[in-house]
């Protein structure tokens, strides 16, 4: 009977443990005082570039890393912690940390992973560091507890490993082993040490013996500490990714918190924002520029044979290659070339012995052009910004395979284009997608580019004329497949979706938009202005909501692809809509900056799927490659085929960034014509740029400055030999140094911003679930003004307004 009563009682501290976790749902507010969060239980990680495996900081404050689960409570009630709203330190370095109260005990969690030795990242260790300070007059006492446990199934991803009830714990000398492997240190001054709840810790224990479960918390460490006013208790804890051995253990027991702290620092300033960097003065975006970069970096993988490579972050182990360009550009203009090479070196390696690059992470063991013309347009794209030339040469005969791929199907295809592909991912369609040929032309352009600069005259005529060709055939597509309001579809001709592609997908789960509206950004196919161009940027907005794309039909949020409208716009010179689309996708971001892909249902609950979770390595990749293009990138002369590749500066300013006493500076910032350092100081009534250059021998045709669409040029002085304003952009000779221009606010712009946003948002159709047939219903909707919204108040925009509005639709749909 007592055995009966004993388990009992330990099943119903299991089911507490679990049902205290979910119970936190409730709390999964926002803290306005806080970094902003969107996701309601979003993860980070911390870790180094190359970690086998990252450790997952969970939105309660776990650090899961597939092995064990550190778990953290609080304050006399014995209360989890919850810190969704998390931040890196100075905004961008992943040292994790959060801060909360209790009465006068302030409770202080820092958290980040370092190598034990510098040259082996093969198995971090995961340091912490808790404080409980007395901010009171008075004497305060502070609670808190560390404790292990398998894996709670809330948002944490990583297959658990090695947990079973044979396993063996035992404490001794601040040290938890499971299996005499190490899983944490802690440090002395515990009060009392616990089994599992409620059963003191006297000996070493199996999961059997307590009826531990993954959920169950075990090996809790009590820390009680009386403090006086301004009076501080730090607790140190060490957590290998990988359990060690004790002779490791000793090691791991002696490295000095504080030194490891510092050289992290150290390591991730040298890496990011050294030699190369971008100052902007609206903090949200400063910090997103930086941190996307951590986790693009964070979702590098070293494989168990020593094998490096870049992967989408914790949702996709593997390496989509389709999201090689981005990753590649991040890496490229923002001082990390060594990473993109490997990205290149790795894509090469994906060749058929016909000259097909391919994405297998993509292909579902079949073998289509998914990814041909990606990895052919970032290979040249490395080499014109790097002018790596021994690389160029390396990879050159393999670049030449891929055209006579690309020549050959082209010739032997009815409509001049790549062969179909089945319904993969992305688009879901069976037939000729756009984007892969709009992406083969690119970079076939590219290749064309680099070819000259190494002198490889004797391929030129006949890339020259599949250009030609190839880009004929693709504006012939385009005729005849664009619907009557200019919108340009995801396939070229006739297609298949739905149950007629024989796929086992239904229509609402096919047909998306994705890649099928870069028409004048990157490809160059078509003007920024042309009718087909905006015609498809409205016809997608239709399918918006949050003030982002969405994925089939308006199913989920798409936070990342919405970059590809940004861009349209930004080349457009539609600087306001491109600024409310970018500020939205920032919105839609975690606080430390993490991105997400989709599977979150519009204006419900801000919660992601758990088996899909941030931070999305390509949403970063996007994100860092945006911004960078928002202060200076290259357009023009057929993505730079023909004369008149131009660079713009400063194309994209936004209010927030202008005011009085700002500046933005680029230093030593990669482009395709060689790296320039730029700064614009922002003073009463003008603003003073000076610009430094280092170009190859292709310099740019012109600089162009865009003026911004809140500013009216009064006038300007420089010292470029040649210089013209022309539709509100001035064009400047690439010999210019320093440039002044006076001009004034054009506050008519900013009157009624928030009513426009949420007439913007009510516009937007919604998805209203499936028919029988598996068709999707949706629902179109007329823009309408509550009585207490209509304002002409000048609003600048800015991530605050943005924010700001964006919550008070969300609260009016939800409530």
């Amino acid at each position: 009977m007592k055995t009966i009563k004993r388990i009992k009682w330990m099943l119903a501290i299991c089911l507490f443990n679990i049902s205290s976790i979910f119970a936190q749902i409730g709390n999964l507010v926002d803290d306005p005082n806080k970094e902003w969060c969107y996701l309601k239980k979003s993860t980070t990680v911390i870790g180094m570039p190359f970690n086998p495996q990252v450790t997952e900081v969970t939105y309660d404050g776990s650090l899961y890393t597939g092995y064990a689960e550190l778990c953290f409570h609080y304050g006399k009630n014995d209360t989890p912690i919850l810190i969704r709203q998390k931040t890196f330190k100075d905004g961008w370095i992943p040292v994790v940390g959060d801060c909360w109260k209790e009465g006068n005990i302030q409770y202080q969690i820092e958290m980040f992973a370092a190598p034990l030795n510098d040259s082996d990242v093969s198995n971090c260790i995961n340091f912490v560091k808790i404080t409980m300070s007395n901010t009171g007059k008075e004497k305060a006492t502070g609670y808190f507890n560390i404790s292990t446990r398998g894996k709670v199934d809330d948002y944490r991803l990583a297959e658990l490993k090695n947990f079973s009830e044979d396993n063996l714990y035992e404490i001794q000398n601040g040290k938890v082993n499971k299996d005499n492997k190490m899983l944490f240190t802690f440090s002395d001054g515990f009060n009392r040490i616990e089994a599992i709840e409620g059963i003191p810790y006297t000996q070493s224990f199996t999961g059997k013996s307590l009826h531990i479960t993954k959920e169950t918390r075990s090996a809790i460490i009590y820390y009680q500490k009386d403090l006086k006013a301004n009076e501080k208790y730090e607790i140190i804890l060490k957590m290998p990714c990988i359990p060690v051995s004790n002779a490791i253990a000793e090691d791991i027991i002696k490295a000095d918190y504080e030194m490891y702290f510092k050289k992290t620092v150290s390591f991730w300033k040298r890496l990011i924002g050294n030699e190369t960097y971008f100052e902007i003065p609206e903090k949200r975006i400063q910090d997103a520029q930086r941190a996307s970069m951590v986790h693009l970096l964070l979702a590098t993988r070293t494989f168990p044979d020593g094998h490096k490579t870049q992967t989408d972050g914790i949702p996709y182990p593997n390496f989509f290659l389709t999201s090689g360009p981005q990753m590649t550009m991040a890496y490229l203009t923002n001082g990390c070339p060594e990473y993109a090479k490997m990205i290149v070196k790795n894509a090469i390696l994906q060749q058929e012995p016909n000259g097909l690059y391919f994405d297998k992470s993509l292909a579902h063991g079949g073998i289509i052009p998914t990814a041909h013309g990606h990895i052919m347009y970032m290979t040249a794209a490395y080499y014109l910004f790097t002018r790596d030339k021994i690389l160029g040469e390396e990879v050159f005969p393999s670049l030449c395979k891929a055209i006579e791929y690309l020549k050959n199907e082209t010739k032997n295809n009815q409509y001049g284009l790549l062969p179909p592909t089945y319904p993969y991912d992305n688009e879901m369609i069976d037939g000729h997608y756009a984007c892969n040929n709009y992406w083969a032309l690119l970079g076939l352009r590219y290749c064309i580019r680099m070819a000259k600069d190494l002198n490889h005259t004797e391929v030129l005529s006949d890339w020259e004329q599949l250009e030609k060709t190839y880009t004929q055939s693709i504006i012939k597509g385009i005729e005849a497949s664009v619907k009557e309001d200019g919108y340009v579809p995801t396939g070229l001709y006739d297609f298949l979706t739905g149950k007629k592609a024989s796929r086992g997908f239904n229509e609402y789960q096919c047909n998306s938009d994705w890649e099928n509206m870069l028409l004048a950004y990157p490809t160059e196919l078509l003007a920024p202005n042309h009718d087909y161009v905006k015609g498809s940027l409205k016809h997608i907005r239709k399918g918006y909501a949050e003030g982002i794309m969405t994925y089939r039909h308006g199913q989920h949020l798409h936070q990342y692809i919405t970059a590809n409208l940004i861009e349209q716009y930004m080349v457009q010179g539609e600087q306001r809509q491109a600024l409310i689309d970018f500020y939205h996708l920032i919105l839609h971001s975690g606080s430390t900056h993490e991105g997400f892909e989709n599977l979150v249902i519009p204006w419900k609950d801000r919660m992601v799927d758990p088996h899909c979770p941030s931070p999305h390595a390509w949403a970063s990749a996007k994100t860092a490659f945006l911004i960078r293009n928002f202060l200076i990138h290259e357009y023009g002369g057929r993505a730079g085929i023909e004369k008149g590749r131009d660079l713009y500066l400063y194309p994209i300013l936004s209010p927030a960034w202008t005011h009085e006493g700002e500046h933005i500076s680029l230093v030593n910032v990669p482009t395709e014509m060689g790296k320039i350092s730029s700064r614009i100081q922002f003073e009463r009534g003008k603003a003073k740029i000076t610009f430094f250059a280092q170009f190859h021998n292709d310099r740019p045709a012109n600089i162009r400055i865009r003026i911004p669409y809140f500013k009216v040029l009064d006038s300007y002085k420089t010292n470029a030999s040649r210089s013209e304003l022309v539709d509100n952009c001035l064009i400047l000779s690439p010999d210019f140094t320093e440039i002044e221009i006076k001009w004034h606010d054009n506050i008519n712009v900013h009157k009624g911003t928030s009513a426009d946003l949420l007439q913007s948002y009510r516009s937007c159709d919604t998805f209203e679930g499936i028919d029988e047939n598996g068709v999707q219903i949706v629902k179109t909707h007329s823009p309408f003004l509550l009585e207490n919204e209509k304002t002409d108040k000048i609003e600048p925009l800015s991530f605050d307004l943005i924010k700001s509005v964006f919550l008070k639709e969300f609260e009016r749909r939800t409530r």
